[in-house]
Formats: structure tokens, C-alpha cells, sequence
């Protein structure tokens, strides 16, 4: 052997070890392992930014739910109550100048210090949630004074109040800070409202009633700070109005800083100790249903806030242990079945992308080791066993999915920042080895050999009857136990995803993708048969490629079912709960606009129903006593309800609030009633019938109309009776007044005019709109979200089942290139060459099109039975299924023409063929 020739045999070395030949193999068709490689990149980025996204959306919509509520429902707030002794001498020396130290004990400093102590002892995340405590403290009895005749009051009522940090929130405009109690009988000095002091004419230093002096008056730092939600009246003078006498006002009256609220007597007070909330803190990765544990938890300990014998605390003092509430806890239950629910059908929705993602990177690797199947025979033939050829494929896969995985999650931490999670990165390794896994397992015969494997509905293999029996059996199992766990009382999990419900749909999809599967050679073996016999080539051979050769088996039919179904599945998801969320709104608000709080007479009723736009006004009001229910032979305890006859215009149609049947307003006969709350399933329809209910404060026989769980827009008790206000009054019983107004508006009004109008004519209250209801449900972050996620699903899937199909289209490109040249060589038009590739395509396509439609309406039915929807739509009652036609038929329509555009293109791409290389045998490709 010459020099020459042992240098050439060393140059070509390398190109004979595994590394050399993998990329030989690599280079000599990049495109398809490239494109591989951006599939499990792209996979890797969604799997990590999916639930970093959802995390981020649930946070802002817990903080935009905490944020709705007032201070003094989110704030944790602990209350007791005391007697607090006369003040020392000592005591009685400070406070002259404020917050003058003087020497003796801060009576105020160990509450502070003991609910510092409680809040550090929380866990994270609610201690940071919980600020640093405020505390005060206000007479268990208020103090009357009647002011000046031209103050146009006949009385003020004084809240006396001691509050630690009050030269830190007001800021003095007349007079002095209040000073110490100088001894009992004598007036005490007090700070009140600069406003309040001038509505009711008194000035720095007149005596308020015998027990108060006026030392000076403030006004608010800062008006809208929270603290004051604390303190009534403690930014403006409340109002009480008494038609018989007039106006009487409210007032809060502060005393010393440093009193704890003696009047220089032995005194009860009401102390109040809140841990303000800050909204902020719970936005971001909280986890709420920890918080919620954690918040439960500190509400049900007994806290000992100041232990008795502490010097603060008067002889008469034990142990200041506060009751703590809050009403965040109802919020985080509702925030928790929004999270739950919106987390399962975000499972269900992507796992239509995540299905078809696995069977593009089956299909891909598929395709990789079938376009390189010449390549490997011969690697085979030359020795090389099967086991090192998948080795050879697997580290081609590692060297793609584990470089583009780790891309992916970068890319996704870069986007959406935060804490990383450790399986997050088990997610990330699953997806880099999925190219190894998939090359590997598609390496099942590398000879050259080609085998047919034409579609029967029998099948020789008895592990695909397993495989195939396991399916069915646990997408039965699946469906039985979602649609049976209401009966059964089995709540779904606490954690943040439904499991079961996201699990059912991906098994019905499987199973119905296996019956299809089996049943479609059938139809298209009858197909077949009655193509033969037509003169045209190409529909008859296509079809019988379809038969003989497919392409892809399962894989290709399950990408087109789920892409169909995850697309209906999101639009009557997206339609039922948008649905559901128009009804809650219509039922919480009772009509288009709703006024509460101030008295209804019917005069206002009647400068109501002269503003522009109004069609009726009705009030529903409680005749504030409990009735008696008499129901075959016993008892039952009820309140009575009575509404106003325009009830029935208020509430019809077009108005989505279910309101009381027309037969109620009768003027003949037995005085109709409507049975509601726990009365509308507790009394049996055969009492009814028999006439066995009646109503003890009625004179007259009552018939029972209807039953109502509850009336929109009414505030109702556990079990009441409805009955018509004309019918109570001519009975005898007096009707009471009213403190809410239901009004609906005409058809063409604008409602932001009409609830104008309603405010300069009501002028107190609030009025709330079903507009501005559901503006704030179509703004809120998970409504967005989900909006987004649904969309964005739908559209990915739609684009990955496009690629699914041109996949298998190039699977089947070399037999079909062949065949074709073949043909051609014998007449066959160029145009036929398209159309055979149709006619291969569109039997299997049709079939997963009707299954993944049918599927796409069966699967919303299961998820409305078995996920609690109520967080996402506000409302109490399951949302029925929604169903648009047109919207159903625009997703269908949208679903068929991506179909028709990955045929067009993959019989683009088969029109391209090269024919003289295809006539070509044995060519290393």
C-alpha cells in the first residue's frame, strides 16, 4: 500500500465512526431534522411559558379581586371589648403637646408590639400580605348633644374615639390636640371635624352636653387613605335623616392620643385592631390556596394580643385576646374555583397542541428515518446491528432536542421572569429526549425492503387489541366517574388542575380515533369498489392508495380529530361561560340598572320614571318580620317578600333575569305567591297541589305559582315567599318601604345617560348597570387570558395539523413519486398528479373532520357536567351549555379550509416531483 493510499484511508476515517456517518446523514438532508429541532424548541418554550403565563394572569386577578374589596371587608380586623380604668396622674400629665413623652408606660405600646408578634409569626406568603397593625378604641355608648337651632340639626351623636396614631393622619386647623382627662365630672377634651364643627355651629372651647369640650377640630392628611374606612364619619359628618324631626348628625370625636378611652371614670370600650392588607403583596406567583390555608388557620387561633398584669392594662383588664375576621377568605374560595376551573380547561384546551405536537415529532422522525432508509440499509448491511443504528438515531435526536429544548426554556424564562420551578426543568428534559425517543422507536426495519400495509378493520396484532381495548375502557371509565361525581358527592381536587377532567377529553379523543380507525376501512374498501368501475384513473387510485398505503396510520387522523375538537371545544368553552357571565350579571343586578340604599317612595319612583330613557321601575321590599308558612300540617318560619306589579315589565324579555311567572300579579282568585330559597325544593309539589299552603298573616286562601332559588337583584333571606304589593295591601297588611329600585330602559336608550339621569334625581346611593358588570368581567385578567389562551390554542393546533398532513405527505412522497413517473411515462396529465394526491388525502381527512366535530360538541357537554364554571362566570348556578350556530359554524368553516390548505400544499409539493430521479432505482436520496 503507497503513502498516498494509507493518507486517503486516514483522511476518510472519521467519516466511518458514528459521528461521521450521523452527519453525513445530517447534512445530506438538513431541512427535516432543522425543522424537527424549531418543533422541540417551539414545544420547550410553551411547556415553560404556559404556566408562567397562567401563573401571572391568576396573580393579577387575585390582586385585582382583593383590590375590589374595602378595608374593612379584606383587612384582617380583630375586635374585643374592655373597661378601661380612670388615668393616673402620670397619665393625666401627657398628651398636652400631642405625643409628649412623659415618664410612666405607653398604654398603647404593648398592643402595638403584641400584634407585631402575631403578624412575624405568620408564614410567608401571609405575613408579608398582613401590614404592620393599626389599632383604637371607641365607647361601647355614644354621647347626644343637641346643637344650635341654626345649625338646622336636632341632635349630634358623638362616637367618642382614642386612636394612637392620630397626629400622624390629621392635621390640626383650630385649637389644640386634645389633652389629658383632668378628672372625673369634668368635660373631657375632644378633636373633631373642622366641616362638622362649622355644620353645627360650635366653636374651639364650647362644652358639647355635659361630658365633652371642643379642644380643637382637624381635617384628613389624606382622605383616601384605607385607615378611614375604620373610623365612620371620620372624613365627613354622617346624615341620619327622621321624616317626623329632621336631620341628626353623626360625628366622631377623638380624644388624647395616649388615652386608651377613659372618660376619668372606669370606662367600656370597643377596641379594634386590623392588620391592613395590601393588596400588592398577593400579586405574582402566590400561592392561593396556601394563602388561604394560612389565613384560616390565624382566624381560628386565639391570639393573646396583651397579657393581664401587663402595666398598660388596668386592674380591671384580663387577657386582651381580639376575635380576628376577615372577609378575604370568601374571596380566596372564589378565587381558588376560578384558578381551579380555569386551569382545567386551559389543560384541556392545550392538550390538543401538546397532541398534536407528539404526533408531528412521531411523524418527523418518521420521516427522517424513512427518507433515510437507504443510507441505513447499506450502514446494516455492512455490519452494523440494529441496536447501534437506534444508538446512531438516538444521538442524532440528543444532538437536536436537547440544544433546542434548553433554547426553548430559555427564551421562556426571558419572557416571563421569576422563580423557577424544579419541574419545570423535568418538563424540559422530557421534551429534549422526545427526538431520541421518537428516532429510535422509528428505526423498527431499516432494510430496503418495502411492505404493504393495506387498512383492514381485523387485525392480526394482538397488542394493538390491547392497546386499543385499554383505550376504550379507560376513556369509558374516565367519562363515568367525571359525569358520576356529583352523584357520588366526590368533590374535584383542590390542587390548581383538574386531573380528571383534563385527562377525559384526551381518552375520548384516543378512543374515538380508535373506533374511527376501525370502522373507516370499511366505507372506504365500498369506495373503492365502486370507483373501479369508472373511467376516470385518479379518484379510483387514490382511494386505493389510501387503502393500501397509508401514510402515518393513527398518527395523522389523530392530529386532524384533535385539531378539530380543541377548536369547537375553545368556542363553545369561550361562548358557555360568556353566556353564563351575562346571566350572573342579570341575576346579581335584577335589571339594567339598579339603585340601592336610600328610601323608594313612591313619589321618587315617579321622578324615576320621567328620565329620559326609563321603561319601568319596580321595588321588591321585605316586610321585615318573620311569617308563618303552614305547609300541610306543620310550620315553617319564613320572610315575605312583596313587589311592585311593573316587576313583570322590569324583568321580560329582552332581559336575561329569570323573574316571577306572570300568573303572580292576578287580581282574581287565591292570592298567588312564589316560593323561594331553601322553600322552593323544601315544600312537595303534591302539597301543592292538594292546596296544603298557606300563609298565616293572609286572610284570604294563597296558590302557589311558582319557584324562584332566588330573585335577581334582590338580597334574599334562606326562605322566602313572593307575593304581588297590591294583593298584601288590599289583605290588609301595610307594605313597607322600600331601599332598592329596580328600573329596565328603553330599547334604543343610551344607559350611561339614563344612569346620569337616575343620579341627579336620586342623589344619594349606589347605581350599578349590567354593562358596567360585565365591561368588568370581559377586562378582568382571566377572562384575557383565557380569551387568549383559547385563540392562540386554536390556532396553533390549526397550524401543527397543517404540518401534520404535509408530513405525511412526504412520507408517502418517494412510493408516490414512483408511481407517478411511472404513469406519466404512460399519459398521465400533470394535473392528475395533484388530484391523486387529493384523492390519497381526502378519505382519511373527511373522516377525522366529522369524528373530531362530533367530538368537539361531546366534549364541552362532559366539561360543563363536571367543572365548577361558577368562579369564572360569577354567578352561583352552573352555566348551561351554550351553543352558537354561527359561531360553530365559523370555527368549522375556519377548520375546513386550513384542512383544504395543507392538501393544496402537499399536492403543490407533489406536483413538483422530479420524475427523472424518481425512475431512478436504488439512489441514495
Amino acid at each position: 500500500m503507497s503513502r498516498g493510499d494509507g493518507h486517503h484511508q486516514a483522511r476518510r476515517a472519521p467519516r466511518h465512526t458514528p459521528a461521521g456517518l450521523a452527519w453525513r446523514q445530517f447534512a445530506a438532508d438538513p431541512w427535516v431534522s432543522a425543522a424537527l429541532a424549531a418543533l422541540i424548541g417551539l414545544a420547550s418554550l410553551l411547556l415553560t411559558a404556559v404556566p408562567r403565563a397562567l401563573e401571572d394572569v391568576q396573580g393579577r386577578q387575585l390582586a385585582q379581586d382583593v383590590g375590589e374589596l374595602s378595608a374593612l371587608q379584606r383587612d384582617v380586623t380583630g375586635v374585643w371589648g374592655t373597661t378601661v380604668g380612670a388615668p393616673s396622674p402620670r397619665e393625666q400629665q401627657g398628651g398636652q403637646e400631642g405625643r409628649q413623652e412623659v415618664a410612666g408606660v405607653d398604654p398603647w405600646a404593648p398592643f402595638l408590639e403584641g400584634a407585631e408578634q402575631i403578624r412575624v409569626a405568620q408564614p410567608e406568603p401571609l405575613r408579608s400580605l398582613l401590614q404592620p397593625a393599626q389599632v383604637h378604641a371607641r365607647l361601647t355608648r355614644a354621647i347626644d348633644a343637641v346643637p344650635d337651632l341654626e345649625s338646622g340639626y336636632y341632635l349630634a351623636t358623638f362616637t367618642v374615639t382614642a386612636d394612637p396614631a392620630l397626629t400622624e393622619h390629621v392635621a390640626l386647623v383650630e385649637g389644640s390636640w386634645p389633652g389629658a382627662v383632668t378628672g372625673a365630672g369634668v368635660p373631657v377634651p375632644v378633636l373633631v371635624l373642622h366641616e362638622a364643627a362649622e355644620e353645627l355651629h360650635w366653636e374651639v372651647g364650647d362644652t358639647i352636653g355635659a361630658e365633652l369640650r371642643l379642644a380643637g377640630t382637624y381635617r384628613p392628611v389624606d382622605p383616601e387613605d384605607p385607615r378611614w374606612q375604620h373610623v365612620p364619619n371620620g372624613t365627613t359628618m354622617g346624615v341620619l335623616a327622621d321624616p317626623n324631626r329632621g336631620e341628626a348628625g353623626v360625628v366622631t370625636a377623638y380624644l388624647d392620643p395616649r388615652s386608651r378611652g377613659s372618660l376619668g371614670e372606669p370606662t367600656s370600650v370597643r377596641n379594634e385592631l386590623w392588620f391592613p392588607v395590601d393588596a400588592g403583596e398577593v400579586s405574582g406567583r402566590v400561592d392561593t390556596r396556601e394563602l388561604r390555608q394560612q389565613l384560616t388557620g390565624m382566624l381560628a387561633q386565639r391570639h393573646v394580643v396583651v397579657a393581664q398584669g401587663d402595666a398598660a392594662l388596668g386592674v380591671l383588664e384580663g387577657d386582651q385576646v381580639p376575635s380576628f375576621r376577615s372577609e378575604l377568605p370568601g374571596v380566596l374560595d372564589r378565587v381558588l374555583r376560578q384558578q381551579r376551573a380555569t386551569s382545567s380547561l386551559l389543560a384541556v384546551v392545550a392538550a390538543g397542541p401538546l397532541g398534536v405536537a407528539t404526533a408531528v415529532t412521531a411523524l418527523g422522525a418518521r420521516l427522517v428515518v424513512h427518507r433515510r432508509r437507504p443510507g441505513l440499509a447499506l450502514t446494516l448491511a455492512r455490519g452494523a446491528s440494529p441496536v447501534q443504528l437506534r444508538r446512531l438515531v438516538a444521538l442524532e435526536g440528543l444532538a437536536l432536542g436537547v440544544p433546542a429544548a434548553l433554547l426553548g426554556h430559555a427564551v421562556a424564562r426571558l419572557l416571563l421572569p421569576g422563580p423557577t420551578r424544579w419541574w419545570e426543568w423535568v418538563v424540559t428534559g422530557v421534551v429534549a429526549l422526545a427526538p431520541a425517543a421518537a428516532l429510535a422507536l422509528s428505526l423498527d426495519d431499516a432494510s430496503l425492503r418495502e411492505q404493504r400495509t393495506d387498512l383492514t378493520a381485523r387485525s392480526t396484532s394482538r397488542w394493538r387489541w390491547v392497546a386499543e381495548t385499554a383505550v376504550l375502557a379507560l376513556a369509558a371509565l374516565a367519562t363515568w366517574r367525571l359525569l358520576d361525581r356529583e352523584t357520588r358527592g366526590d368533590a374535584a381536587t383542590e390542587s390548581g388542575i383538574d386531573l380528571l377532567a383534563a385527562a377525559a377529553p384526551v381518552l375520548l379523543a384516543l378512543a374515538a380515533c380508535v373506533v374511527a380507525l376501525r370502522l373507516y376501512p370499511l366505507p372506504l374498501a365500498a369506495l373503492t369498489r365502486v370507483l373501479r368501475g369508472r373511467r376516470s384513473l385518479t379518484p379510483f387510485l387514490g382511494a386505493a392508495r389510501s387503502l393500501r398505503d397509508p401514510a402515518g396510520g393513527l398518527v395523522p387522523a389523530l392530529a386532524v380529530v384533535l385539531g378539530t375538537t380543541i377548536a369547537l371545544v375553545s368556542a363553545v368553552l369561550l361562548t358557555t361561560v360568556t353566556r353564563g357571565a351575562e346571566i350572573a350579571a342579570w341575576q346579581a343586578n335584577g335589571a339594567a340598572v339598579r339603585v340601592t340604599g336610600p328610601p323608594v317612595p313612591d313619589d321618587l319612583v315617579v321622578a324615576l320614571e320621567q328620565v329620559d330613557g326609563v321603561a319601568a321601575v319596580a321595588r321588591v321590599r321585605d316586610v321585615g318580620t318573620t311569617q308563618e308558612l303552614l305547609v300541610g300540617g306543620g310550620r315553617t318560619a319564613t320572610r315575605v317578600l312583596v313587589a311592585d306589579r311593573s316587576l313583570r315589565e322590569v324583568m321580560a324579555a329582552p332581559t336575561l333575569a329569570t323573574g316571577p311567572p306572570e300568573a303572580l300579579f292576578a287580581d282574581d282568585g287565591p292570592v298567588p305567591v312564589v316560593l323561594g330559597g331553601d322553600l322552593a325544593t323544601g315544600v312537595p309539589d303534591s302539597e301543592e297541589r292538594d292546596g296544603q299552603v298557606s300563609l298565616a298573616s293572609l286572610r284570604e286562601p294563597v296558590e302557589v305559582v311558582g319557584r324562584l332559588d332566588t330573585l335577581p337583584g334582590v338580597t334574599t333571606p334562606g326562605s322566602w315567599v313572593l307575593v304581588d304589593a297590591e294583593r298584601w295591601a288590599a289583605s290588609g297588611r301595610p307594605v313597607p318601604l322600600a331601599r332598592s329600585a329596580l328600573i329596565s330602559v328603553e330599547e334604543d336608550a343610551d344607559v350611561d345617560a339614563v344612569v346620569a339621569g337616575v343620579e341627579r334625581v336620586v342623589r344619594s346611593g349606589a347605581v350599578t348597570t349590567v354593562d358596567a358588570e360585565l365591561d368588568d368581567f370581559t377586562s378582568a385578567p382571566v377572562t384575557t387570558g383565557l380569551t387568549r389562551a383559547f385563540v392562540g390554542a386554536t390556532v396553533l393546533t390549526g397550524l401543527l395539523t397543517v404540518l401534520a398532513i404535509v408530513v405525511v405527505q412526504l412520507m408517502g412522497a418517494g412510493a408516490r413519486s414512483r408511481l407517478l413517473a411511472l404513469l406519466r411515462t404512460l399519459g398521465l396529465a400533470p394535473g392528475q398528479t395533484r388530484t391523486l394526491t387529493m384523492w390519497e388525502l381526502a378519505p382519511l381527512l373527511v373522516t377525522s373532520l366529522v369524528v373530531g366535530a362530533a367530538l368537539g360538541l361531546v366534549v364541552p357537554w362532559v366539561l360543563v357536567r363536571a367543572v365548577d364554571l361558577t368562579g369564572l362566570t360569577g354567578g352561583t348556578v352552573q352555566p348551561a351549555l351554550s351553543v352558537d350556530p354561527l359561531v360553530v359554524g365559523a370555527v368549522l368553516l375556519g377548520v375546513v379550509l386550513t384542512v383544504l390548505l395543507a392538501v393544496t400544499v402537499s399536492a403543490w409539493l407533489a406536483g413538483r416531483t422530479n420524475l427523472a430521479q424518481a425512475l431512478r432505482v436504488g439512489e441514495d436520496r
